[in-house]
């Protein structure tokens, strides 16, 4: 495994999205992503490979986590276990990051009621 040379980077970007996984699977649903292109106009959506080279093309690094709204809007999440994962394969650039839907706990079988 690759391990990162923290006085060979010239930056961290600490706020990068994972938006699609391994599987191809998109981490927004289709009407968030309608609404990030109208938004933000046409931007690529890479995977965590392809994240990994252009941090590290720039001697830079990243922390990558993924959006977690399955809560709000049903569409399945990247799970932070394929983001470490996948970041961990890439080591020297990226830091994964976990991400937990903030309203998770209120339909999660483990919360006991109040």
């Amino acid at each position: 495994m690759p391990s990162m040379d923290v006085d060979e980077l010239v930056a961290i970007d600490v706020h990068t999205h994972a938006e699609v996984s391994a599987a191809g699977h998109a981490s927004l649903s289709p009407e968030l992503l309608e609404a990030s292109a109208a938004y933000f106009k046409e931007h690529p959506r890479p995977a965590v490979p392809e994240i990994a080279a252009y941090y590290r093309a720039r001697r830079m690094a990243a922390v990558v986590f993924t959006v977690d709204a399955e809560h709000a809007t049903g569409h399945p999440r990247i799970s932070s276990e394929e983001i470490a994962e996948s970041c961990a394969a890439h080591a020297d650039v990226l830091i994964p990051f976990g991400c937990v839907d903030p309203c998770w706990w209120t339909t999660s079988p483990w919360t006991s009621p109040s």
